[in-house]
């Protein structure tokens, strides 16, 4: 690895938490706002040519698309600011914890990208066992128990952080969990009754993504606070070098 020089060049970086979190808001304001009127384009009296690509794009019920690449960017943030506490605390007992969130982060990040717990959604399986309507996504069945194991599982962890990231993270996972697993069954209920594209399901699903992007911008603003509390400078350093 090269070594530092005389000449080294720094390029200090200031990261504010609150200007951070606030542009964020903006954008999921935007992609709330877009989202909604995609869906009521798409169904309504007011189409217009491109409508179902407008759907496509901005839609909050698609994938591979604009909402769909800012949760996965967001969350793979969530990561790498995991990986630099994880960094920091490897002497803390708690190291593991934050180790396993990143890469957790990281595995969330992935699957908003690619779609990975579509595996789960099995229609024979609902069939077979003529599971309520709440459970049309037949992941949830799969993703209750193991939120469950989690919780019990990171209680300790959870107890020994400061009482402000405490506070923060139990916000951003209420807002997390109830979009990404409470109000996915509701919209798997509304989806049973009314169809896909009805209004009041497109509500739904509107009102489950808004609160996903707040649960995981909240844990961004935690995790950007609790950096903030520690004495350390964080060095980035980066090596050019032409082989």
């Amino acid at each position: 690895m090269p070594q530092p020089s005389s000449r080294d060049v720094e390029l200090p970086i200031n990261i504010s938490a609150k200007k951070i979190t606030q542009s964020l808001i903006i954008i999921i304001i935007c992609l709330t706002l877009t989202g909604a009127l995609s869906g009521y384009f798409l169904v309504s009296d007011f189409q217009f040519p491109s409508s179902k690509w407008f759907y496509e794009l901005f839609s909050l019920d698609e994938e591979l698309n604009v909402p769909a690449w800012y949760s996965s960017f967001t969350l793979l943030f969530c990561s790498g600011l995991l990986a630099v506490i994880t960094s920091i605390k490897k002497t803390d007992k708690y190291f593991i914890y934050w180790k396993n969130l990143s890469l957790i982060f990281l595995f969330f990040s992935l699957d908003e990208a690619f779609s990975f717990h579509e595996i789960l959604i099995i229609p024979a399986l609902r069939e077979r066992f003529n599971f309520s309507p709440i459970f049309f996504h037949t992941w949830v069945i799969f993703a209750i128990p193991a939120v469950i194991f989690f919780i019990f599982k990171y209680l300790k962890f959870f107890l020994y952080l400061p009482k402000k990231t405490q506070y923060l993270f139990l916000l951003a996972a209420s807002f997390y969990v109830g979009g990404a697993l409470g109000m996915e069954m509701v919209s798997g209920l509304f989806r049973e009754s009314f169809g896909r594209l009805a209004p009041v399901t497109t509500m739904i699903i509107v009102i489950e993504e808004l609160l996903e992007m707040t649960g995981v911008v909240t844990f961004i603003y935690a995790l950007l606070t609790y950096l903030s509390s520690f004495k350390e400078i964080i060095n980035l350093k980066i090596y050019i070098s032409e082989k």
